[in-house]
């Protein structure tokens, strides 16, 4: 959702930390893909409804991580107007801008981080000051871990008589 709107949006200087897409690593691995290598491909989607649809991603490879058998276990594409893609094998939670830099992106040169996380990201983006704004955004519909519980179908259970559904 958020990467198709910063394409569509022709935003600037915004990190993507990160997408899972195993395939699309996979396929940089049979491709015998490397540093400088143009990337076009379809990008996320398949997780599951929450993650949307694919999104088409034209840039350039900025780094791969080898796994030592011949796979890619990470990517960072460039694209955009200065846009840095991160691809992940498994869904990552970033918790705060240093983890980010230890896998070497120079977060200096970002001005937005689109991260997926809950609230584990307030520690080390909020509370110590480096974001001077924070925005959530939440795919529409149910699905495990939304913020919109009455958004959810319950079975088995009075809602009503719980936090944040009661009255008391």
């Amino acid at each position: 959702w958020v990467l198709r709107e910063v394409i569509a949006q022709d935003l600037a200087k915004v990190v993507i930390a990160t997408i899972k897409d195993d395939r699309a690593l996979n396929a940089l691995a049979r491709a015998g893909a490397k540093q400088g290598d143009a990337f076009d491909m379809d990008v996320g989607g398949y997780v599951d409804e929450s993650a949307g649809q694919p999104v088409r991603v034209k840039g350039v490879i900025e780094h791969l991580s080898s796994d030592g058998k011949g796979g890619v276990k990470a990517a960072r594409i460039r694209f955009g107007r200065g846009n840095l893609l991160m691809l992940s094998p498994q869904l990552v939670q970033y918790m705060d801008p240093q983890s980010i830099r230890k896998d070497g992106v120079d977060i200096t040169q970002f001005e937005v981080f689109a991260i997926k996380s809950r609230v584990h990201f307030r520690r080390g983006f909020d509370d110590n000051g480096f974001a001077k704004t924070i925005l959530l955004v939440e795919p529409p519909g149910p699905f495990m871990g939304t913020v919109h519980l009455d958004a959810l179908r319950y079975e088995n259970l009075r809602v009503r008589e719980f936090y944040p559904f009661s009255e008391k």
